[in-house]
C-alpha cells in the first residue's frame, strides 16, 4: 500500500525536531511512499529541496495559534494531493493539522519536554521518550514510542563528503588538542545553561587537561551573550580555548573533530554516531554520561534531564570530562559502544518502517471511527482550547500588573 503523507515540521529552523521530520520524510519517501512537506521558509528549506521533497507553502504569519490561515492551507493541500495522513510535529502544528485535515488521518509527533497541553486533540501521538509515552498511553487510545532518528549512513566519521580538513582549516582547529563539541540552538530557553556549563567546564580544566578546547556550533537568541562569555574565558586563559562557529547547515565535521560531545537530545545521538562519547548536559545542573549503565535513565527522560538545582561550585561536568580525557583506552571503548548503540537503537533505517506502520494504523482507525466520536472529540478540543487561551490571558494580565507594581 502506497501512503500519501503530508509532513508538517513545527518550523524550518536548525533544530532537532525539524531535522528529524525531514530525515524521516525522505526515508519514508525512499520506502516507496508519496510525501509532501508543508512548512514556512527557513534555513532547512534548502535541505528539503536537496532531499527532493515537494514543498507546500505554509502561511508565514504566526501571531495567532492555531493559525486560521494554516488550517485553511492544510485543508486545501489535503484535497489537492489526496493526502491519506497528515503528520505534524509539536503542539500547535498538531492542532492545526487536526482542524484542517478534513478526511485525512492525523498522527502527531511530540518531542518537546513536559506534559501535553490540554488542547491537543485525541489523535494518535508519537512520543519521543518513555515518561511522556507512559503518561499519554494511560489516557489515549493510540500512542507510540519512537525516539529521535539518526541518519547513520550520513552521520558517520568515514563519510566521504565530511570536509573535516576544510573545517579544521577554516576554524584553525589542528588535530591533537582534546576537543569537546556542543552543537545546539543557542536559545535562552532550555539550551543556554548547557552551553554555558560546557564553556565553564573547559575553562576549569585548563590546568589539568593540556590544550583542552570547546567547539560551539549554533545560533540563536543567546548567541551574543555566549560569545561574550567565550571571549572572557579566552582572554583569561590567554588562548583560544572556546571556538564559536555560528550556525552550520552541516555540522558533521564538528562532531568528527570532537573527542567528547556535550548537550542534549538528537545532538548527543548524532555525536555518538560519529564514535564520540556523549555527556548529557541538561537543565538545573543535570549531568549524566551516556554509558550502558545509564541507558535506563535516558529510556525515561529522553537524552535530556532536569536536576535539582545548579551549584556552579559543585558542577559535575568538569570532573566527568577530566575522567574521560585521563582514560584514553576507556574513552575509546565507550566511543565504539556509542556508535553501535545508535546504529542498533535509533537508526533511520530501523525507525522509518515503524513510522509507516503507525501511518497505516492511523488511516485504518480513521476509516472505522464513528462520526459521532469525532464530533465529541472536536467539541472537547474546542472547550479545552478556549480554557487554555483564557488562562494565558489571565497569566499575562498578572505579569503586567506585577511589572507595574514593581
Amino acid at each position: 500500500m502506497t501512503v500519501r503523507v503530508m509532513v508538517m515540521p513545527h518550523d524550518m529552523q536548525l533544530g532537532g525536531s525539524s531535522i528529524n521530520a525531514l530525515d524521516l520524510a525522505r526515508t519514508v519517501r525512499d520506502l516507496g511512499h508519496d510525501v509532501w512537506v508543508m512548512a514556512r521558509q527557513g534555513p532547512l528549506t534548502a535541505r528539503a529541496r536537496a532531499y527532493g521533497l515537494p514543498l507546500i507553502h505554509s502561511p508565514e504569519d504566526m501571531r495567532m495559534r492555531p493559525s486560521p490561515a494554516t488550517v485553511r492551507a492544510v485543508r486545501a493541500a489535503v484535497r489537492r494531493h489526496r493526502i491519506d495522513v497528515v503528520h505534524p510535529y509539536e503542539y500547535w502544528s498538531t492542532l492545526e493539522a487536526y482542524l484542517g485535515a478534513s478526511g485525512a488521518a492525523v498522527i502527531g509527533s511530540i518531542l518537546s519536554m513536559g506534559h501535553l497541553p490540554p488542547y491537543i486533540p485525541s489523535v494518535p501521538l508519537i512520543l519521543g521518550y518513555g515518561d511522556l509515552y507512559d503518561e499519554v498511553r494511560a489516557t489515549r487510545r493510540h500512542a507510540y514510542l519512537l525516539e529521535p532518528p539518526i541518519d547513520t549512513a550520513h552521520d558517520r566519521a568515514d563519510a566521504p563528503d565530511l570536509g573535516l580538513a576544510e573545517f579544521r582549516a577554516e576554524y584553525d582547529l589542528p588535530a591533537g588538542p582534546p576537543t569537546v563539541a556542543i552543537v545546539s540552538r543557542l536559545a535562552n530557553n532550555m539550551k543556554r545553561e548547557s552551553v554555558e556549563r560546557t564553556i565553564d567546564a573547559v575553562a576549569a580544566l585548563d590546568a589539568s587537561v593540556s590544550g583542552i578546547r570547546a567547539v560551539v556550533v549554533g545560533g540563536g537568541s543567546a548567541e551574543r551573550d555566549l560569545r561574550v562569555r567565550a571571549d572572557k574565558v579566552n582572554a583569561a586563559l590567554g588562548r583560544r580555548a572556546i571556538v564559536m562557529t555560528g550556525p552550520l547547515d552541516d555540522p558533521r565535521a564538528a562532531y568528527a573533530a570532537a573527542d567528547v560531545v556535550c548537550g542534549m537530545g538528537s545532538s548527543i545521538l548524532r555525536g555518538m554516531a560519529f564514535e564520540v562519547p556523549g555527556i548529557v548536559v541538561g537543565e538545573r545542573g543535570f549531568t549524566e554520561p551516556v554509558r550502558p549503565e545509564t541507558i535506563p535513565v535516558f529510556d525515561r527522560l529522553g537524552f535530556y534531564g532536569v536536576g535539582s538545582g545548579l551549584d556552579p561550585a559543585a558542577d559535575e561536568l568538569p570532573e566527568l570530562l577530566g575522567e574521560l580525557f585521563a582514560d584514553a583506552d576507556g574513552r575509546a571503548r565507550l566511543a565504539t559502544w556509542s556508535r553501535d548503540m545508535v546504529r542498533e537503537r535509533v537508526s533511520l533505517d530501523r525507525l522509518a518502517p515503524l513510522l509507516v506502520s503507525h501511518y497505516e494504523a492511523a488511516i485504518a482507525d480513521r476509516a472505522v471511527g464513528a462520526p459521532a466520536r469525532r464530533g465529541v472529540d472536536g467539541a472537547r478540543t474546542f472547550r479545552r482550547l478556549v480554557g487554555f487561551k483564557a488562562s494565558e490571558v489571565v497569566r499575562a494580565q498578572r505579569v503586567r500588573r506585577g511589572r507595574a507594581g514593581g
